[in-house]
Parts: C-alpha cells; structure tokens; sequence
C-alpha cells in the first residue's frame, strides 16, 4: 500500500507527491520500487479525494504489472491506512509512505522478510544526533540514543491485526507499529536506509535529486 492523502502543508500549495524529481513525479519512485519487488503482488494506493484523477494514471504508467486501484483516503492518517486495508486482501500488507521516494527494492524485501511468522516489521535506522525530550521549552529528559532508532516505511503488518487494534481505540497513531502495540503485539525492526528520506519542505527534493544522481538515475 502507497498511503499519498496527506495535506502536504509544510510543502507549499503544490501536493508534494506529485512534484517533479528527476523527470518523474514523486510517488512514481515508490511504486516502481514496489513494481519490482518480487514479494509485492499487488499495489493499492491511498490518495486525498482531489489527488485520485491524478494519481490514478501515474500508478498505471509505473506500476502497470501490480498496480490494483486508487482508494480514497481519511483526514487522519489512520483513517487513510485503514481505507486502504480494506481495499487489500492479502494476509500481510506492506505500507509504505508515498513521501519516501527512495526506498530501494533491497529494503523493501528485508522488512518482508523480517515480519514473516510475526505481527508486524518496519525499516528503522539508528539516531545519530543527540536527543533531548522537551517541553515548554525545557530540557526534561536526556534520552540514551544507543537505544533510540528512527522510524522509515515500509512498514509490513498483519492485515487483521492492524483492523483489530484500530477497532479497539479511535484514536490516531503516528505509525502502524504503535497502533500493533495496543493488543500487545511487539513488532521487529529490519534495517533501514539512511537515504530513505521523507520529503517535506521543497529543500528534501533537491536532496532526493543529490542521492538519485549518486545512484545513476536521473
């Protein structure tokens, strides 16, 4: 599942995933990258109710073995994430943030492959920078980072038990291993890619095309 409903409000008046990164839209790098991926059989995309016209023929130029459908997607990411569950029938779904253009292949099978025979697996990389829990301003915690990792998608996750735990609270979760967390199912992290970056402000684009270049692919 490619989740591409959200606001993009940090970006600008362009939606993001459809700004240009190197002669593609940015959510085209997402689904040619789950196009290619040998243990993906179909692709679901989420998008914001106006994004679906346009969306809906990028995901048939770049997925077009895989590609299954556009659904539309919630005000709140869960409720996105949930609307694209229900279109899928698989028994593990791989969730991935259409805002990260450059997931590999190599990731994406790694995370597969971590969750397999448990609830749920997701890409995560270690923090490097030193962090300090705020607030009000003031410093409260100093927190060891040797145990503190930094959350990327996708995000592989037992279909049914992501429905089960979202049925059993309306409240909203920043990412699908907390919302597994509230039936007490503990969710395994495979290793990530410091490259898989989000892109939010227009600057994440000019370094999504730094990283491509270095690749070979612009």
């Amino acid at each position: 599942m490619i989740v591409a409903a959200g606001a993009s409000t940090r970006f600008g008046e362009q939606d993001k995933l459809l700004a240009d990164l190197a002669g593609r839209p940015v959510v085209a790098w997402s689904l040619a990258a789950y196009e290619a991926c040998p243990s993906v059989e179909r692709i679901v995309v989420v998008a914001s109710s106006a994004s679906v016209p346009a969306i809906e023929p990028i995901a048939h130029r770049w997925a077009p073995a895989k590609f299954m459908q556009v659904v539309p997607g919630g005000l709140r990411r869960r409720d996105s994430v949930e609307a694209g569950l229900r279109a899928s029938r698989s028994r593990y779904v791989a969730i991935h943030d259409g805002a990260r253009p450059l997931v590999t292949t190599a990731a994406i099978e790694r995370c597969i492959a971590a969750a397999e025979g448990r609830p749920g697996a997701i890409s995560a990389v270690p923090v490097t920078d030193t962090i300090k829990e705020v607030r009000d301003s003031l410093i409260m915690a100093h927190p060891d980072r040797a145990g503190l990792w930094a959350a990327q998608t996708p995000q592989v996750v037992l279909r049914q038990a992501w429905l089960d735990a979202a049925a059993a609270g309306d409240d909203d979760e920043t990412d699908d291993a907390a919302m597994l967390d509230r039936l007490g199912l503990q969710v395994v992290v495979a290793k990530g890619d410091p490259e898989n970056i989000k892109i939010t402000r227009p600057l994440d684009l000019e370094f999504a095309r730094v990283i491509l270049q270095q690749r070979g692919l612009e």
